[in-house]
């Protein structure tokens, strides 16, 4: 019964995570979540010839999360060249497109990066018939469609320089050293429509931090107007794989055994949680939850966590929690104490930056894959600091508790 349970869990998150798989991602891309808006009559089309026209679609705006895992907006462009000849071709990132003939002209729709545009060349045959090209001119709130990346809120990160431009920066945290020594290295990408190097190189751009030091960059813009761009960002001095904390707070337990009953009695409580980082996406995980007053009551688990499936450009996780957990109960002073090892299954689904910056809300579960009694789920909100709802219930054999209430958590240590 145990084995069937657990594999039907199994197939269960895996099925979760092809479908979000599916639902969420467009070849290399995936569909990312903005939080400021593009106009298309921002971005101006620039050519030369009368064969060649082109126009925006105005329904096809994406945010995708590219392969530099830069959260940029693309959307099709439509151009039309009035030649009917079988010579026409577009050459656009190193890719020879060929456009679709109609009744006396030809005409292809093309995905356009917006905050890094590349120059779309038209031919016909050897001739370069045009060149497109687009440029942005940023409205006058151009600050409210500058996009720093949610990966970027946990190192405070302030870029300066560019208050006239359309502007995405994206994070990434990654770690040097060996275990138990490891130091942190920000990367740190941005792209911006109108900026280049003053020799002409192209975004992205891509800076490496190891420390709080100020950046600075001499860049040009549409115009060939230098500008200045500075940029800083608060690092950790170093990276612990494991965390640790601890809660308190009062909860109401109802506890039986045999025929006796205790109901609605108020206790303190005490848990402690511990989480090894093994890399992004996996860790081992540990918690206690200790009530103790007419009734002893200690519940302890060991579990494997490892991420199933993302969506909202990676806001919402949804990750499995394997393992097992041993439960001690004594309904009195009196009586004796039972230890129980229980194999209940798991899940969390976290929701990042849940109402407030750098906040997370997260609801959790484990219930039982036999034929004994338990339930245990939680609500958590915060960040290093966190409150919980917590409910608890088990039962087996002649013996009972269910318990309820709210904690405060803090953290303890790290290490490694």
């Amino acid at each position: 019964m145990i084995k069937s349970r657990v594999l039907v869990f199994i197939f269960y998150c895996l099925i979760v995570d092809s479908i979000f798989a599916q639902t969420f991602n467009l070849g290399r891309f995936s569909i990312g979540e903005s939080r400021v808006q593009v106009k298309l009559e921002d971005f101006f089309i620039h050519h030369d010839s009368p064969l060649v026209t082109s126009r925006w679609n105005p329904s096809s705006v994406q945010w995708i999360r590219n392969e530099n895992n830069l959260l940029v907006p693309r959307a099709l462009l439509k151009i039309y060249i009035n030649k009917n000849q079988a010579l026409v071709h577009l050459n656009y990132q190193n890719k020879a497109i060929i456009p679709v003939k109609k009744k006396n002209y030809v005409e292809t729709e093309i995905y356009v990066d917006l905050f890094n545009p590349e120059t779309i060349f038209v031919f016909e045959g050897k001739t370069l018939l045009d060149k497109i090209v687009v440029e942005a001119h940023a409205p006058k709130d151009a600050l409210s469609k500058q996009l720093i990346d949610y990966s970027c809120l946990p190192y405070n990160l302030k870029l300066m320089g560019l208050d006239n431009e359309y502007l995405s920066v994206g994070c990434k945290m990654n770690r040097l050293g060996t275990l138990g020594s490891e130091t942190p290295r920000l990367e740190i990408t941005f792209s911006s429509t109108n900026i280049r190097t003053v020799n002409d190189t192209k975004p992205p751009f891509t800076v490496y931090l190891e420390d709080n030091s100020l950046v600075e960059m001499k860049v040009k813009g549409i115009n060939e107007d230098e500008k200045t761009i500075k940029l800083q960002a608060l690092i950790p001095d170093r990276l612990y794989r494991l965390k640790t904390s601890f809660g308190f707070g009062p909860y109401i337990y109802e506890s039986k055994q045999s025929s006796a009953t205790q109901n609605a009695n108020i206790a303190p409580s005490l848990m402690i949680y511990g989480k090894y980082d093994l890399n992004d996406t996996a860790s081992f995980r540990a918690f206690d939850a200790l009530l103790y007053s007419k009734t002893f009551f200690n519940n302890s688990g060991l579990y494997f966590s490892y991420d199933l499936a993302s969506a909202l450009d990676g806001r919402v996780f949804i990750n499995a929690l394997l393992g097992f957990q041993g439960l001690h109960y004594r309904y009195s002073k009196s009586d004796p104490t039972v230890f129980r090892l229980i194999y209940p299954q798991g899940f969390e689904v976290i929701y990042k930056h849940a109402f407030i910056e750098n906040y997370n809300l997260i609801y959790g579960m484990f219930l039982s894959t036999n034929s004994e009694s338990y339930t245990n789920a939680w609500l958590r909100y915060g960040k290093s600091n966190f409150l919980e709802l917590n409910y608890i219930k088990w039962g087996h054999d002649k013996s009972e508790i269910k318990m309820w209430g709210l904690s405060f958590g803090i953290p303890l240590f790290g290490a490694f």
